[in-house]
């Protein structure tokens, strides 16, 4: 009895842990290039930045949810998550990247705007 309780509040841990990691995430510092594509009924994303020191990990694209009917430009955030408080980086300005596929955005959509901390980029759509 005791054993599955562990277990239960073990996979209860990991899924906190995971959806933490999630939230913990914050904006790149400069977003650099990006292309936009649409592949095989996806599309494609592929954006380059710099983050302000070592460390930073398991970056992402995540769009953001403000729904405009007849908007053109599907606005994305270009987020990663940072290194602990504790932990001892470099400080300088390290490259990061991300390919990412996401579902086809709605129907009259021909750009996308990536969103950095500092900048932002918008490309066209290509097929």
């Amino acid at each position: 009895m005791r054993a599955g309780a562990g277990l239960i509040a073990a996979i209860i841990a990991i899924l906190f842990a995971g959806s933490a990691a999630a939230a913990g995430a914050e904006l790149i510092y400069r977003v650099d290039s990006a292309r936009a594509a649409i592949v095989k009924h996806h599309l494609v994303i592929s954006a380059q930045g710099a983050v302000r020191s070592g460390g930073w990990d398991h970056p992402r694209l995540r769009v953001i949810d403000a729904y405009v009917p007849e908007a053109r430009t599907l606005a994305v955030e270009f987020l990663a998550r940072p290194p602990a408080k504790r932990q001892a980086v470099i400080q300088a300005l390290l490259p990061v990247s991300i390919n990412t596929l996401i579902r086809l955005p709605r129907y009259g959509t021909t750009q996308v705007k990536i969103v950095g901390k500092t900048n932002s980029i918008t490309v066209p759509i290509t097929r």
